[in-house]
């Protein structure tokens, strides 16, 4: 299969080629032409935003669709804010929460995610921080545990909840801020929780009840499926309830300034843990709730994230200029899943270097819905089956032990 695409990719271009020779200005208004429909394609087509629902009555299909939550809910530059949902053919079901930065300081707040940026590569100091509006990435773009067309995902035939990320705060802050750079103002709305709280009541109204639920989360989203996870624990109080959190921690004594005097977040009141220097780990042991909750806990990192050392970095305004920062993060989040393996909760871990690029000295950021879901590795292991392993078969697996040395 490899070779015959490697064969007509070298067709087209010899008749790219033999065509500027014959006729030029022929041939390049023809390519123009196809460049700029293809264009249009993916960025109307492709990525349109899903059909509207207000709810799931009457919807038989398995796709992707659009739900609106109100004027509650808006993103970071005040656009309109929508979630996305897809119907499956079981009961069981996925609350993901979507990753896509922070911002927390004027400098930050400046620097929105944008397409022109992202094409400019991977650079050691952060350029950009955070989504400030809905992408239209989502949710054409999900692939790996969200994937229905692979028979072999055993995630295929669950609803899949998808709750996007615009809001630099980890899906948390309730407070619009206005943040000042080099003499400019940037009204940031932080409506994090303003907006999982309209998307989980829509989820409570349509999902009454289910079997297993996946509470889910990459990047800033894995935070929040930490946060979320006993809320949603207190709802469906009669299934089994999983929470991965993909690509998180950092440590840092800013967490309490940032996520309560700059968010807002109000942490002890509305997520139940006291505010230390790790709030994932503290999201998982540090909690203030007078009971304990049925939730397998599972924890996936690579080894030298290319994306939380750097956002750790600028948190607290490490030099980026040698490869320490990055060890130092990697030894930061080893002796925490050491801790969380020791604290007592139900909880299991997927830790990997797998991929390392030795120039870089970094290491993917996530894994679960893009295409290294299936092929990143742990011991052998890939990713999509140690979640299978234990959510699916509710095995108890860990992996990575070696690299916790």
């Amino acid at each position: 299969m490899k070779t015959s695409k490697w064969v007509g990719a070298a067709a087209v271009c010899g008749l790219v080629a033999w065509g500027l020779a014959v006729n030029a200005p022929v041939t390049a208004a023809a390519l123009a032409a196809v460049i700029l429909l293809g264009f249009f394609y993916v960025y109307f087509i492709f990525f349109r935003r899903p059909s509207p629902v207000t709810d799931l009555d009457g919807v038989t299909d398995n796709k992707w669709h659009t739900v609106s939550l109100g004027s509650e809910t808006t993103s970071a530059d005040g656009s309109p804010y929508a979630m996305y949902a897809r119907r499956g053919d079981s009961k069981n079901l996925v609350i993901h929460f979507s990753g896509g930065g922070a911002c927390w300081d004027g400098y930050t707040a400046s620097r929105p995610i944008t397409p022109a940026g992202a094409a400019r590569g991977y650079t050691r100091d952060l350029k950009m921080f955070y989504f400030n509006s809905l992408t239209r990435l989502f949710p054409a773009a999900l692939s790996g545990m969200a994937n229905r067309r692979k028979k072999d995902n055993a995630f295929r035939d669950w609803n899949f909840v998808f709750i996007p990320y615009s809001t630099g705060d980890m899906h948390i802050g309730a407070v619009t801020n206005t943040y000042t750079h080099n003499g400019k103002t940037i009204q940031v709305r932080h409506n994090g929780r303003n907006n999982v709280r309209a998307a989980l009541d829509w989820v409570y109204a349509n999902f009454p009840d289910a079997g297993k639920v996946m509470v889910s989360g990459e990047s800033s989203g894995a935070w929040a499926s930490a946060f979320y996870a006993p809320q949603i624990a207190d709802h469906y109080t009669g299934s089994r309830l999983y929470c991965l959190s993909d690509g998180v921690g950092i440590v840092s004594s800013r967490w309490t300034e940032i996520l309560d005097d700059t968010w807002k977040s109000d942490s002890a009141k509305t997520l139940g843990f006291e505010i230390s220097t790790d709030i994932f780990e503290d999201a998982l042991i540090h909690r203030s709730d007078p009971k304990t909750l049925n939730i397998k806990y599972l924890h996936s990192n690579t080894l030298y994230d290319d994306t939380l050392t750097r956002f750790g970095a600028a948190i607290d305004h490490k030099s980026t200029e040698t490869s320490q920062f990055i060890d130092d993060w990697a030894a930061n989040t080893k002796a925490s899943i050491k801790r969380l393996s020791e604290a007592g909760i139900h909880y299991d871990f997927f830790l990997t270097d797998w991929g390392h690029n030795t120039k870089r000295h970094t290491t993917e950021h996530t894994l679960t819905t893009n295409e290294f879901y299936n092929k990143c590795t742990a011991d052998g292991v890939p990713f999509s089956e140690w979640v299978r392993r234990n959510v699916i078969d509710d095995e108890d697996v860990s992996l990575g032990h070696s690299l916790l040395r």
